[in-house]
């Protein structure tokens, strides 16, 4: 029987009535599951507790602390940033080794914005640069299954997509801006960008929305996440 591909999934640390908590929404797994790969929650090793611990007073990692993460990566095929509320220098850490190693990386949401903000990786206090969506649609709307419609442009998503334009759910506050170092993939109707993928390298897509929501009921949302199991087993 071949192996199947480890794909690393970074949890998502929150506080819940006054409990550090690191979670992972389970739609991400089973959608790593249903395309052909094995999940791995991935958690930061460091004895800090994130979920009552705001980004910039977090500090930073200790080169034997990133080695000792290393360990964990390095056990990976590629791996899968999801949504969240904020990201860490952890994140970071996570992002640039799949890019200097190229190895495939999926960003969704907030790891889509974490993908968009490499330029910026300097620590845990400077790195976020979205911005606050302030247009006509609400991007934030929880349990909807289409919000609005998204314009796919030449690249790594209309590959794997074949199609112009799609319907997507949506539930963010913040968008990202252009950067030279990535090609915009996909816009929304008022002009966000929502879909960005890192030329030069093996696979590294970011999607603003939320596909892992909606393999069950839209047949391009599971092209995503097989397209990038397939990206790993290369």
């Amino acid at each position: 029987m071949k192996r199947k591909p480890i794909i690393g999934i970074i949890g998502r640390s929150f506080e819940e009535e006054q409990d550090s908590i690191i979670k992972l929404n389970e739609d991400y797994r089973l959608a790593v599951v249903q395309s052909g790969g094995l999940p791995l929650v991935i958690v930061p090793n460091n004895d800090l507790k994130y979920g009552e611990t705001l980004p910039r007073e977090a500090g930073h990692l200790t080169e034997e602390q990133k080695e000792d993460l290393y360990q964990v990566l390095s056990l990976c095929d590629g791996f899968l940033m999801p949504g969240g509320f904020r990201w860490y220098e952890f994140d970071e850490v996570i992002c640039k080794y799949a890019l200097d190693h190229n190895i495939p990386i999926l960003g969704i949401c907030l790891g889509m914005q974490i993908l968009g903000n490499v330029d910026n990786f300097c620590g845990t206090q400077n790195s976020d640069k979205t911005v606050r969506n302030e247009t006509e649609i609400n991007h934030c709307q929880e349990g909807i299954q289409y919000v609005h419609q998204c314009s796919i442009h030449e690249g790594l998503l209309h590959d794997i997509l074949g199609v112009d334009q799609i319907q997507v759910n949506s539930r963010h506050n913040y968008h990202i801006t252009q950067k030279d170092y990535f090609q915009v993939d996909a816009h929304s109707e008022d002009g966000l960008i929502e879909a960005i993928h890192i030329p030069n390298h093996k696979f590294a897509l970011g999607v603003q929305w939320h596909p892992e929501s909606m393999i069950w009921y839209d047949s391009n949302m599971k092209k995503i996440f097989d397209a990038f199991i397939e990206a790993t087993k290369k």
